[in-house]
């Protein structure tokens, strides 16, 4: 899985440099809110509870008009909680889940001349779960599974507002779908190692500053 991050961080850094020698680049440090989402199956769910989300999203110009290439990476660490309907309302914490998502895409931005700027645009990359399994908690399996990487591609609508040519300020929601997740390991009072996993959409509203460099 380390193999895989560093992978993807060496060709993230190889498309920066090669666009950065004839574009025009907006980076936006983003930070704010993934709500929750969960995965139902015959016994209950698993439930993704919601969290902080925090990255940033590089911005390259491919033509006057406002389209333009986008690089996002984004993380958020949130709580796995397990509810069986045979305990209702009952709700158990099965570990931490740092997730990393690193992605690519394509915005268009409309009014591009003017100061303020809506858009909207499409993503795909992949989704790195990595569990943070206590294993004094009762109700964790001694086996851990590891981290999962998945693929998902979301949709994106925002805004920006610049008040120079080189600053300005990016708000938007992120629907990331379809979330494809697995190997989670519960057990119940000894009783036995149940898996679940399936595709969860997620959403999420950001904002930042927008730095706005090149020529």
């Amino acid at each position: 899985m380390k193999i895989v991050t560093k992978n993807l961080f060496f060709l993230v850094f190889c498309l920066l440099m090669s666009f950065s020698a004839f574009a025009q680049i907006e980076v936006t440090p983003q930070a704010g809110y993934q709500v929750g989402s969960k995965y139902s199956y015959y016994d209950g769910y698993m439930k993704l509870k919601s969290s902080g989300h925090f990255g940033v999203t590089v911005d390259f110009d491919v033509n006057p008009i406002g389209a333009q290439v986008e690089l996002i990476y984004a993380f958020q660490n949130a709580d796995l909680n397990f509810k069986d309907y045979y305990f209702f309302p009952y709700e158990t914490y099965i570990t931490q889940f740092n997730v990393h998502h690193i992605q690519a895409g394509f915005i268009q931005n409309f009014n591009y001349d003017e100061p303020f700027r809506p858009f909207a645009g499409i993503s795909a990359g992949v989704a790195i779960f990595d569990p943070q399994y206590n294993k004094n908690n009762v109700g964790i399996s001694d086996y851990d599974p590891g981290n999962r990487t998945k693929f998902e591609f979301g949709f994106t609508g925002g805004a920006k507002y610049f008040f120079t040519d080189r600053l300005g300020v990016r708000l938007q929601a992120q629907l990331l779908v379809p979330l494809e997740w697995g190997g989670i390991y519960y057990t119940s009072g000894g009783g036995g190692i149940y898996t679940s996993g399936g595709s969860l959409l997620q959403l999420n509203f950001t904002g930042g500053l927008v730095f706005r460099l090149g020529d």
